[in-house]
């Protein structure tokens, strides 16, 4: 033979040879990741290497990076495959979004052996770089009947409420989650039979996918309907008559739902419900496991309806809910990774689903949560370069694009007479805050830079004149997403500081001067309060507005721990009564009464039993036997740094001190490890000092009731928790009283 010719069919052979063992895997499916910024939409195979092409979305001129320390691992073995390059890329070189915010490149890893057929690929430096369970073998589809009827189904009519959810080992259906028992294959019907998880009862569902992509739905032997995938981009909202005298009505919620997308290692495996009571100041957060299937469910207790936030990996999701009501919620775990790689907390979360009776105010309050937003930054912008009357002229127009939005609302959600009230005082609670809170930190400019003339100017009464047009009698502002800032604001604006000027006046008198101690402080207490009310009276173009009397209750949470006695206590509550006239708020300052000063005092009490005091036992239990001061902190908390600077004289005082011990409690999420890390060596070198999962620190929230940090507690050698107020400010009175000068 030929040379040539010989040569010529070796290279063909070797060629075939290569051929044979390459592979390529278009779009492969994965089952979970961490960030969806990197997409992989090609792996190629070959005796030489194996290449992950990746198509990159992020912000516009935002950047990013591969360090070239990504592998991939075998999911069966575990074996590590190490990256060996990038093609169209420089490692470890920025990469700058171009204007589409979208960029194409390959990463080159090890060749991966033939009998691999699943593999994660994993970025150790990053946090949304993981791909976890990415195929390279596709899966017959007569092996996964369910995949054809996967997903959520929605009505085909004008309502196109959330009707069933059909997933991997879920099914959502009568707004109850249900355990899939079994799945079977009848002609062109799927039967799944599946159990209550609240119940144990069992019910079965007919499934026919139709070629048009709907599906025909029967339950428990009921005539099947018409089902389709699509969420209407407005979903109905059931008529109704407006909110009537029960507003106020304490009773359970049950918020369950399924986060689509989900898996335990993403790392994490728990929500948050930051719960208050804003008429009574009371803090009560609660944790919402979410289990291995994607799967969650918790239970609450309100006093009136509310817009509410489920807070899931940093992603704030509204719902609303009434006493008694049952919630149920689909997340797509792709539409919060769309949101965080778009880094705008507003990005809409195109396939969240609810179902439960007042599903249709779920969607409102989604909708509510993404419009009528002013710029924070625009804001603080404005409080130092603009005058009262000069942001008044900036936000007009704002707020007449806001009425303009809420009209549009109102009329597309005109049968309910609820979803009005909810948008109307959407607008009134956006406008009275951001006008309240131009004038929150304009003292304290002023006083930083004495030469700025816009802050030089103060706002007369007629800048408050929005009062007026705010419906301050109304109780479903209650239920408003952002009631807790703007009570806030109301109670503490500006004009109120007038009121003060009592206890340069009234301790002068001869009539104050020849009063009991006890009576001082009531009277003083009360000319504060009735000053108060006339300021407010006269903004608010009505005396004792509903919400003023809210404030005032709220009020109690500081005034009556400051009454020596509980006969002292119940003369401020009956004062206050002839300005709180409504009987909710009324019962509700009596409770405080009983809770701030009741007729037998309580020294400490136990822990209730449980997974939250379980976890709390474990970081005390070195410390058993000394009284502790926990402080509860984060690095990314200012006020926090400030009391843990505050009280370092005080720790080197008690350091060592056979009776008492500081200890600090932080988490992961809060205080991330360099910044963690650095703090302690600087500050709390020698302390007791503990970073808890995210999960562990939301059960220390849920167990201590409370949203903000700093937050303090004193536990008492027995391990009880004691009912004295402690915190920084007071911290060396009270050591000093209860251990002397003993070191």
């Amino acid at each position: 033979m030929n040379p040539m010719k010989k040569i010529f069919c070796s290279l063909l052979f070797l060629l075939s040879g290569l051929l044979l063992t390459a592979q390529t895997i278009e779009n492969p499916t994965f089952k979970a990741r961490n960030g969806s910024i990197r997409n992989i939409t090609r792996i190629e195979r070959t005796p030489e290497c194996t290449k992950v092409y990746i198509h990159a979305i992020f912000r516009p001129h935002w950047w990013i990076m591969e360090d070239g320390d990504s592998y991939l691992e075998d999911a069966a073995t575990g074996k590590r495959y190490a990256q060996t390059g990038a093609e169209g890329i420089q490692l470890k070189e920025k990469i700058v979004m171009p204007d589409s915010g979208t960029t194409d490149f390959v990463l080159l890893f090890e060749p991966l052996p033939k009998e691999t057929e699943t593999i994660h690929l994993i970025d150790p430096n990053g946090n949304e770089s993981n791909t976890y369970d990415i195929s390279l073998v596709p899966v017959p589809k007569d092996k996964q009947p369910l995949k054809s009827v996967e997903g959520n189904w929605f009505a085909d009519d004008t309502q196109g409420r959330w009707a069933y959810g059909i997933y991997d080992s879920l099914i959502i259906a009568n707004n109850r989650l249900y355990d899939l028992k079994e799945c079977r294959k009848k002609g062109k019907r799927l039967i799944l039979a599946a159990q209550s998880r609240a119940d144990g009862s069992s019910v079965t569902l007919q499934l026919t996918p139709r070629k048009d992509g709907s599906c025909l739905i029967a339950l428990e032997g009921d005539e099947a309907q018409r089902y389709v995938r699509t969420r209407p981009a407005a979903p109905a909202v059931e008529a109704d008559e407006g909110y009537d005298e029960d507003f106020f009505r304490r009773d359970s919620v049950w918020l369950q739902g399924y986060v689509d997308g989900y898996d335990p290692r993403l790392e994490f495996d728990s929500g948050i419900l930051y719960l208050e009571n804003e008429i009574s100041r009371q803090d009560y957060p609660t944790v919402v496991p979410i289990r291995p299937d994607g799967s969650f469910q918790c239970k609450f207790v309100l006093q009136h309806p509310v817009c509410q936030d489920l807070v899931i990996h940093n992603n704030w999701i509204p719902f609303y809910a009434e006493p008694g009501d049952t919630i149920t919620l689909y997340l797509d775990w792709e539409d919060l990774l769309a949101r965080s790689r778009a880094r705008d907390s507003f990005f809409p979360l195109s396939h969240t689903a609810y179902m439960g009776k007042k599903a249709g105010l779920s969607y409102l309050a989604m909708t509510l949560s993404q419009h009528f937003n002013y710029p924070y930054d625009k804001l603080m912008k404005a409080q130092k370069t603009l005058t009262p009357a000069q942001f008044q002229e900036q936000l007009q127009p704002t707020i007449a694009q806001w009425q303009q939005q809420a009209d549009s609302l109102c009329r597309l959600y005109a049968p309910s007479k609820k979803a009005v009230q909810l948008t109307r005082n959407q607008i009134a609670m956006q406008t009275g805050y951001t006008y309240l809170e131009y004038q929150t930190s304009r003292s304290y400019y002023a006083r930083q830079d004495s030469t700025n003339q816009a802050l030089k100017v103060q706002p007369d009464a007629s800048y408050y004149s929005f009062l007026k047009e705010i419906p301050l009698n109304e109780p479903s502002l209650l239920a408003n997403r952002y009631i807790s800032v703007f009570i806030n604001r109301f109670e503490y604006m500006d004009p109120l500081n007038a009121a003060y000027k009592v206890y340069a006046r009234l301790p002068n008198t001869e009539t104050f001067k020849a009063l009991p101690d006890d009576e001082k402080r009531i009277l003083l207490q009360t000319a504060i309060s009735e000053a108060k009310d006339s300021i407010a009276g006269s903004l608010c173009g009505t005396a004792s507005p509903l919400l003023w009397q809210v404030a005032r209750v709220r009020d109690l949470r500081y005034t009556l721990p400051e009454m020596q006695n509980r006969r002292d206590a119940e003369r401020l509550i009956g004062r206050l009564e002839q300005t709180v006239t409504h009987p909710y708020l009324q019962a509700t300052a009596r409770e405080m009464l009983d809770e701030l000063c009741p007729e037998t005092e309580q020294a400490s009490y136990r822990l209730p039993e449980g997974k939250a005091t379980d976890i709390f036992r474990r970081i005390i239990a070195p410390h058993a036997g000394k009284v502790l001061f926990v402080d509860f902190w984060a690095t990314t908390c200012g006020p926090c740094r400030g009391g843990i600077q505050a009280t370092a004289d005080l720790r080197k005082q008690y350091r060592n001190h056979p009776e008492f011990q500081f200890v600090y409690i932080t988490s992961e999420n809060e205080s991330p490890e360099k910044s963690y890390t650095d703090y302690v060596e600087k500050h709390l070198k020698g302390e007791a000092c503990y970073r808890l999962s995210d999960t562990e620190y939301k059960y220390m929230r849920q167990l201590f009731q409370f949203n903000g940090i700093p937050h303090y507690v004193v536990v008492e050698k027995d391990g009880s928790i004691s009912t004295e107020e402690v915190g920084t400010h007071n911290l060396a009175d009270f050591l000093k009283r209860r251990f002397g000068d003993k070191q």
